[in-house]
């Protein structure tokens, strides 16, 4: 039975709530997400204390939220709150407010803790090995370094996107003496980790609205095909390219720039020049952007038995879009073992450079997963379905492959747009998603009957000729019929005679 869950984030610029259903083998399913700017960080005056318009705009928000869990049937809400909060001299005030008003308990995360669940989002959603993760929030700045997926430091530095603008008086163009003073404030903060400079050359992994912000502003400038921000890929040129051109522009001229929200306009350069500098300082190349935070890392420790992160975050991924979408598990997987089959036995015929592990593993497990809107032309609701889905442990690329893959596995003659795509695969990309969808079409009609009549394969390449043995307890006619309706096409593909056993 499902467990519906509601996550209250009270961050320094906004207020977030995320909704999520847990279920069957803790599969994920989010039902809703719920922002509202608020600026809490905007409100401590100089002695730290959050002004009572503030208090009472986030307890309006907050009655808000805590009636919408109450809809939705919330059986449980985690309410947490940042760096505003945190350093707020009348916290305690706030809070008992809160509780008093709206029976709404806050737990008001320490600095490490914060960074923690920044970690516990990223090592959950992404298939990280060494990274640097930043997250930069309205006033505060969490810096989290990873190794070998475990997180051996952490801190939470009082700076952010707000406070910085507070504190430099960025109004509009960032001018030459206030960068420099800004930046030798930043490189300074940096100085005084010591850990932190053994993330020299590791990768950034970007979390929080202000590096989204870089990432769409990006997107937008190379017509970006897909509307994906998780697992975005940016080169450290991209992040200074963008800053340079917010630095020079007023206020007004940045709410034109294409993906830099009015909202975050004014408090956006010093978010930016803040990235832009610990690249420089510790020599990064590579950017990956994360469209998690703390609010996920909360969900994930609802499912992760003794905060252990999950082993293999793309079968968790895919097995939950499964059991989200009631699609035939068992079927899914026979079709990846014979998929996998196929491709193990014939890898001397795939020319490829890079690993197509995850492609095939993706496109079988989900080959069928548009059948849940309705079988006839199941393979193009398939094509959306992957396209849309955040599929945790992909890269866009292997994405992109894997949904062209099970668009083409039931119809060879399907058109995949090569020009809308071309910033994300090759034209290398397209023999292989044409080689691999056949090898799809094969396994799908190596069990047509869909029950495992076929249980393996075993392929022998001569010269002229592909032989494919089944191995079964009885006669897999039908299955061997239709595999064979491919032949044609295996001969035009490979180059080689098709022959099923």
């Amino acid at each position: 039975m499902n467990k519906r869950i509601g996550i209250i984030d009270i961050g320094s610029n906004s207020v977030r709530l995320l909704l999520a259903d847990i279920g069957d083998k803790n599969s994920i399913r989010i039902i809703n997400e719920l922002k509202e700017y608020l600026r809490l960080g905007d409100g401590l005056d100089e002695n730290r204390i959050l002004s009572e318009e503030k208090i009472e705009l986030t307890l309006k928000t907050l009655t808000t939220y805590k009636n919408i869990c109450t809809a939705f049937e919330v059986s449980e809400i985690t309410a947490v709150a940042t760096e505003a909060i945190r350093s707020a001299k009348n916290q305690r005030e706030f809070l008992d407010k809160i509780e008093t008003s709206i029976g709404l308990k806050i737990t008001v995360l320490t600095g490490i803790e914060e960074a923690y669940y920044d970690y516990f989002s990223t090592i959950n959603s992404m298939t990280v090995d060494n990274a640097l993760i930043i997250d930069i929030g309205g006033a505060s700045t969490e810096l989290i370094l990873v190794k070998h997926r475990k997180l051996m430091n952490s801190i939470s530095i009082p700076f952010g996107a707000i406070n910085l603008i507070k504190k430099f008086e960025i109004n509009d163009i960032l001018e030459e003496d206030k960068e420099s003073i800004l930046k030798n404030f930043l490189i300074k903060q940096f100085n005084d980790l010591e850990w932190l400079k053994e993330a020299k050359g590791y990768t950034l992994i970007g979390i929080g609205g202000s590096i989204r912000t870089l990432g769409k502003i990006h997107r937008k400038s190379i017509n970006y095909p897909l509307n994906l921000m998780h697992n975005y890929h940016m080169k450290n040129t991209d992040i200074i390219s963008i800053y340079n051109l917010v630095k020079s522009k007023n206020n007004a001229q940045r709410r034109k720039i294409k993906g830099l929200s009015s909202d975050r306009a004014d408090i956006f350069v010093g978010a930016a020049a803040a990235i832009s500098t610990l690249i420089e300082f510790c020599s990064i190349e590579d950017v990956i952007i994360s469209r998690n935070g703390i609010r996920e890392g909360l969900l994930y420790s609802h499912i992760c038995k003794d905060n252990i992160p999950i082993k293999d975050v793309l079968d968790f991924s895919i097995n939950t879009l499964l059991m989200n979408h009631n699609s035939n598990f068992r079927h899914a997987e026979h079709i990846y073992h014979l998929m996998n089959s196929l491709y193990s036995d014939l890898k001397p015929l795939i020319k490829s450079s890079c690993s197509l592990h995850n492609i095939v593993k993706t496109s079988a497990m989900l080959h069928h997963i548009g059948s849940n809107i309705t079988y006839y032309f199941h393979y193009k609701h398939s094509l959306y379905m992957i396209l849309n889905s955040q599929i945790n442990g992909l890269s866009h690329r292997e994405l992109v492959m894997s949904a062209c893959i099970t668009a083409s596995h039931r119809d060879d003659s399907f058109p995949i747009n090569y020009s809308e795509y071309k910033t994300i695969i090759t034209k290398e990309d397209l023999e292989t998603i044409r080689q691999l969808g056949l090898l799809l079409r094969l396994a799908e009609n190596l069990d047509k009957s869909m029950i495992s009549i076929v249980k393996n394969i075993k392929c022998i390449i001569d010269e002229d000729t592909v032989i494919i043995k089944t191995i079964s307890n009885a006669m897999p006619t039908l299955e061997i019929k239709e595999a064979l309706t491919s032949a044609d096409e295996f001969k035009d593909i490979f180059g080689k005679k098709l022959y099923i056993v």
